[in-house]
């Protein structure tokens, strides 16, 4: 809604400043992390209230039962407010008759909502496990599903068209014409380190399957990495931080060219959006941070996963998830590799899965385990940005 105010700046000039994205970003910044702030004493307190609690018993596995004995009676589903945080500040900062915030919006509120469902199902001990795994994996397809089908009708339908017929000015019709070339279909998969508009495949229906399994993957994983106080909450921070700055690059025309990535028509403000996520990560590792007063619950750590994702599949950066989000790709791994290792083998690659549970058990205090993961997170947000001039 900041956007409607620089409309007004005919009559009062300052007020243009909110027609930049580097001010409405800050803005999208400061009001989720402020509202993170504020809200989550509030929503502590009447979650204890209703004994709303993280239930840390874990039957088959004694030892990480005990380490985490203290976490017992911590209120759980914070993503409520998180999420809210997050939307309020992306509804206030984000233009309006942006397409891509409003999926954007969908994306957090819907998946928000398939893990609220799966909290409350716990909370009421109508299963222990919360949602049954084929439910909720149902539910991530469908949504997945609608997202990517948004996103690829969406650009047929022209959200992101750009043609324009000459002006005269030869700036502008510079500018046009590189950005045109710089246009990519929206079912064409980017190769990072290639010239991607000779290399890059155009999947076709592929395209909608590849990039759900990338939205289900990523909830799921970020979900599997939420297991110790403020782990998922950083990691996503750096993740978030990443792909705000992608989201700014895809949006400007003469960034893309120079760095020769497609050109994202309107990406400029999912550069808003993700800083509204970055800034209301950290307001609630305000509370998060150990020892935590709150754990997000699915509600949060499935729509903080499936957002990270559609930012990768809005921007064309796909593939470049993998390096930015390395903690969570390796998180989801050693549970995968656990599991067949004891299946084909009969034997354990690890400790306990996910990872950092087996760090736990190797003798690594959860504050050393968490803040070395952030250091490594940060690392490879770092990477991800510099491998764009890689080709």
């Amino acid at each position: 809604m900041l956007r409607y105010l620089s409309l007004a700046g005919n009559w009062f000039g300052p007020l243009r400043v909110f027609d930049s994205l580097t001010v409405r970003a800050s803005a999208a910044a400061i009001t989720a992390f402020l509202a993170a702030v504020f809200l989550g004493p509030i929503f502590i307190r009447r979650m204890a209230e209703r004994r709303a609690t993280e239930d840390v018993n874990k039957p088959d596995a004694r030892e990480l039962q005990e380490l985490h004995r203290k976490k017992r009676g911590t209120p759980t589903m914070g993503g409520l407010f998180l999420v809210a945080a997050v939307s309020l500040a992306a509804f206030v900062c984000c233009d309006p008759s942006s397409p891509l915030a409003w999926v954007g919006q969908f994306v957090l509120l819907s998946f928000a909502a398939l893990g609220f469902l799966d909290d409350y199902w716990k909370l009421r001990g109508w299963g222990r496990q919360g949602l049954r795994k084929r439910h909720k994996f149902l539910g991530e397809v469908l949504l997945s599903s609608l997202t990517v089908g948004l996103l690829i009708w969406g650009a047929s339908a022209g959200w992101f068209g750009m043609s324009a017929p000459p002006t005269g000015d030869h700036e502008a019709d510079f500018i046009v014409a590189t950005s045109e070339r710089n246009l990519v279909p929206p079912t064409r998969l980017v190769i990072p380190f290639t010239k991607w508009n000779e290399i890059g495949p155009d999947l076709g229906a592929a395209y909608w399957l590849f990039a759900v399994l990338v939205m289900v993957a990523c909830s799921n994983a970020v979900n599997l990495t939420d297991g110790l106080d403020g782990l998922a909450t950083g990691c996503t921070a750096m993740v978030a931080g990443c792909y705000s700055i992608l989201a700014y690059i895809a949006g400007n025309s003469m960034l893309c060219a120079f760095f020769r990535i497609p050109l994202v028509p309107g990406a400029g403000e999912l550069f808003v959006f993700g800083a509204a996520l970055f800034g209301g990560l950290f307001g609630f590792l305000w509370h998060n941070a150990n020892p935590a007063g709150v754990f997000m619950g699915d509600t949060g750590s499935l729509a903080l996963g499936a957002l990270l994702a559609y930012l990768a599949i809005a921007t064309k950066h796909e593939l470049i998830l993998v390096v930015a989000g390395g903690i969570f790709v390796f998180e989801a791994l050693s549970v995968i590799l656990q599991v067949a290792g004891f299946r084909l083998a009969g034997r354990r690659l690890f400790k306990i899965a996910p990872f950092h549970h087996h760090l736990e058990y190797s003798g690594w205090q959860e504050n050393h385990v968490v803040v070395r993961l952030w250091i490594v997170g940060l690392m490879l947000a770092i990477v991800s940005i510099c491998l764009l001039k890689m080709h």
